[in-house]
């Protein structure tokens, strides 16, 4: 049997507060922005934000999810039917505590209420989670005899009046809080039974009272019951109503007292989209011809040996068809398996599988009606969007790419006679996601997932029914990816999203836990793909570690190496691209200072570290890819393992995790259409990975192993599997240990909505935004987001629409530092004054010794930070 739908839920008695609410008419919810203008009452303020949530319910098919989680609850349909009410309720009545007089005298202006003292002063908030538990425990109690439900559907009624009391602020207290906060929490709620003698409902006074007492200070409160699923409950509930209450406010302050919804586009994936994007796609992308192909019309991959293009594109083609091929089949066998992995080798062309998948689980799917790119560098989601955008030939209405250098997208072209509120609509449409396709970082989209904030939350309810591509998750810390597998698997099954993880050097994070990926590409081909000449001999990588005490040492043989390859009968130019990279942008910048001055062979020499400007990397990053008749080195630090698009000829790297390795032979002879490619690995020291990847899982794993009694190197078979297992294992081991932090901690959080410990944040390193003024430009644009800032006369979103334009202006001419004990950062704030969350480093142009502290070519003169630990890892 069906559950009841929300539609036919809100008939109940509590969603007509004209009955409920004595002389509902006197009391007011908002008012407007010009004193002369329409205030907005109570009534039609609570009306509103149900009718939005019932909008987003609908159009992101959540009830659906809602109800799939129910049934992990019960089987028992009235019982279920009543989480429902109680659900849907909390948003219509999540702002019935403005009937206190103290709110409409002081924060409305409401003549019409005298002062009270019923020791909550003006707060609304812990009055509607007062009136919203009463009235709650006194249904439950008439509607239900078994003890047990009852004490079940009072635990619901908790977890759900959370988001209650937090709405204005964020879920960052628990449940145990509400119960026991002496200042704002349930203990101040004595006096407040005053407040049911205004409504219009027949409660038994005695009855709530005793409850709420014992729910305080009696044992009701250890008999609450916990549950995983009221945490998913709780969590969606939350993002519904702080989303619906935005939309409600916004359509008040922007548009009066107008009937229906102003706001009715939320950027979601429609048929017409479906069809369009899948049309372009084969005809931009591919010969129309591969969409009928099979594995069978390829060639055996002991016939693609030789390394050529033509062999190149061919595998590149038999692995499109591959991936497309057991997607349909994972499909048509098991349509709701949302887990998914894509390993592929550099060069394979990941973003285009991926973007395969996509558009073939929508064209099979139409449940799924958003989709979200998360990547950890914002050069890659930069690449992604131009790349998505060319193929698909999208506009700004269809796809955006959201970082703090993105520019402000604009859905809603403004208009010269203007239609008032499209700007806001825009601000809206940025803020809440509202397109088809968004890339993100991944720190945003973990902090949607799992943050505490109202801005993390609002988007949350998008995730349902969506497509999340995860790309490089090898980049994440170990210490997470137990979490991060459960809440994959967890919201995968719950909320209907299909998640793929891909990389080329992937950690099977569903080992631990058992959770079931479906490998996209076939384990037993994945081998032959990863070790074919045409993407495994790319580069040839020197396992043997050259070790160095000072990062100048390495140059001689830099050098000769980059002859060498000069003078290959195969260098057709003569011409070398040699990249070296540093852990440290330390060491980065004593090598490059030290390669200027020593330099006999390169026309160009870069330096591409994390306090070079935006700018700046661009023009190096264009240059390489772009010219090709002289000699470059490029020395940079590890942000460009990854996220950068540059083909190099020979590499040097500071050695550190395998994987990170493996990364930045990615960068060296990307098409496979050279010879003589080598990188080389060389350690500082005692090694700087043993500072900076102390506590990672994967130091001191050995990228040696044993097959057929011979030593051989991940590096160079490329089976990381090898590697990741061993990594994999040690969590598992430490995940079935008891009386220490492992999964079943994290676990408990959420069973126990500790929302602030079920956050992953991960980047947890304080770190310094450092504005550098080093042109008339870049000052223009500081003192127009300085004037924007202290500009009160505007409107609040239109002030914040010019902070969010400017922001991404003046990222130009910002990089961050590391921030952390002994870091030696304080030396560099004598040069400059903390202002709107920004080092402005106003003496970017002081010399010390000779040397200019910051200059646009060669970035920020590290000597001058001094300290014990000055590396500033990146």
């Amino acid at each position: 049997m069906p559950l009841l739908k929300f539609e036919e839920i809100i008939k109940e008695s509590y969603f007509d507060f004209e009955k409920i609410i004595q002389n509902i008419e006197n009391y007011l919810a908002h008012l407007p922005k010009e004193i002369s203008l329409e205030k907005e009452t109570l009534l039609s303020h609570s009306n509103l934000v149900l009718n939005y949530s019932l909008k987003l319910v609908e159009l992101n098919q959540i009830e659906k999810n809602i109800d799939t989680i129910l049934f992990k609850i019960s089987d028992n349909v009235v019982f279920l039917n009543t989480i429902k009410l109680l659900y849907i309720k909390v948003i219509y009545w999540h702002d019935i505590g403005k009937i206190n007089e103290n709110f409409q005298l002081e924060k409305m202006n409401n003549s019409k209420f005298l002062k009270v003292d019923y020791d909550i002063s003006s707060k609304h908030s812990i009055l509607s989670t007062y009136l919203y538990l009463v009235s709650s425990f006194d249904y439950i109690n008439k509607a239900f005899s078994d003890i047990n439900q009852k004490i079940e559907l009072i635990s619901i009624s908790v977890s759900f009046a959370m988001t209650i009391w937090r709405h204005h602020t964020g879920i960052y207290k628990s449940i145990n809080e509400l119960i026991a906060d002496k200042d704002e929490g349930l203990p101040i709620c004595s006096k407040l039974d005053v407040y049911m003698n205004r409504l219009n409902l027949d409660i038994n006074n005695h009855m709530h009272t005793h409850l709420m007492n014992n729910l305080v200070n009696g044992d009701l409160k250890n008999k609450l019951k916990i549950n995983e699923n009221y945490f998913l409950l709780s969590k969606s509930l939350f993002s519904l109503l702080i989303i619906s209450d935005y939309y409600a406010t916004a359509q008040f302050m922007n548009y009066g007292n107008v009937v229906g919804l102003k706001y009715d586009d939320f950027g979601l994936i429609d048929n017409d989209f479906r069809e369009a994007i899948y049309r372009r796609f084969y005809e931009n992308q591919f010969d129309k011809e591969l969409i009928n192909k099979t594995i069978s019309d390829f060639k055996d991959f002991d016939k693609l040996q030789e390394k050529s293009n033509d062999n190149l594109n061919h595998l590149r083609n038999k692995l499109f068809t591959e991936v497309r091929t057991n997607l349909f089949d994972t499909i048509e066998k098991n349509k709701p398996q949302n887990l998914f992995y894509i390993e592929a080798p550099t060069g394979a062309g990941k973003t285009n599988l991926s973007l395969m998948s996509v558009i073939e689980i929508l064209k099979k799917d139409t449940s799924i009606n958003k989709v979200f790119y998360v990547f950890p560098f914002t050069t890659l989601i930069t690449q992604t969007y131009l790349a998505i955008k060319k193929t698909l030939e999208l506009n700004n209405t269809h796809i955006v790419q959201l970082h703090s250098k993105a520019k402000y997208n604009q859905k809603k072209e403004e208009k010269k006679d203007g239609v008032y509120g499209d700007e806001k609509t825009n601000f809206l449409d940025n803020q809440f996601m509202n397109y088809p396709i968004t890339l993100l970082s991944h720190v945003k989209f973990f902090d949607i997932l799992t943050g505490i904030s109202k801005d993390d939350n609002y988007i949350f309810h998008r995730l349902a029914n969506s497509i999340v591509i995860i790309d490089e998750i090898q980049t994440y810390s170990p210490d997470f990816w137990s979490r991060i597998v459960y809440l994959l698997d967890m919201y995968a099954k719950n909320f209907n999203i299909k998640f793929i993880v891909m990389s080329a050097t992937l950690p099977k994070i569903g080992k631990i836990i058992d959770s079931q990926f479906s490998f996209l590409v076939s384990k037993e081909n994945k081998s032959q793909y990863f070790q074919n000449p045409n993407f495994a001999d790319r580069v040839i990588i020197n396992t043997n570690v050259i070790n160095i005490d000072k990062p100048e040492e390495i140059y001689q043989k830099l050098e000769d190496e980059s002859i060498t390859y000069q003078n290959l009968e195969t260098t057709k130019l003569k011409k070398v691209k040699t990249i070296i990279e540093f852990i440290t942008k330390k060491g980065a910048d004593e090598f490059y200072k030290f390669a200027k001055e020593k330099n006999m062979i390169f026309d160009e020499i870069f330096i591409l570290s994390g306090t070079i400007l935006e700018p700046r990397r661009k023009e190096i990053i264009d240059f390489i890819k772009n010219v090709h008749d002289k000699n470059i080195l490029l020395v940079t630090t590890q942000v460009v393992e990854a996220g950068v698009d540059i083909d190099m000829d020979i590499g040097f790297k500071e050695k550190s995790l395998v994987d990170s390795d493996e990364q930045l032979a990615g960068r060296i002879n990307r098409n496979s259409s050279k010879e003589g490619n080598k990188l080389f690995l060389f350690s500082i020291g005692k090694g700087n990975e043993n500072f900076v990847y102390k506590t990672d899982k994967r130091k001191g794993i050995s990228a040696i192993y044993q097959e057929d009694g011979k030593d051989k190197n991940i590096l160079e078979t490329k089976d990381f599997d090898k590697f990741y297992s061993q990594i994999l294992d040690k969590i598992i081991d430490n995940n079935e240990k008891t009386f220490m932090e492992n999964l079943n901690t994290y676990i408990n959080h959420l069973k126990n909505l500790r929302f602030r410990g079920s956050h992953i944040k991960l980047i947890d390193m304080q770190s310094v935004s450092v504005f550098v003024p080093h042109n008339t430009m870049a000052e223009l644009y500081w003192n127009a987001y300085e004037k924007a800032i202290l500009n009160n006369e505007k409107d609040l979103i239109d002030k914040k629409i010019d902070i969010k334009r400017l922001s991404a202006k003046i990222s130009k001419y910002t990089f961050s530092l590391a921030d952390y004990p002994n870091s030696g950062i304080e030396y560099l704030k004598a040069y400059g004054k903390e202002k709107y969350g920004y080092l402005y480093l106003k003496e970017w142009d002081a010399e010390s010794e000779g040397k200019k502290l910051y200059s646009y070519e060669d970035g920020l003169d590290t000597s001058i930070l001094k300290g014990e630990f000055v590396s500033m890892i990146i």
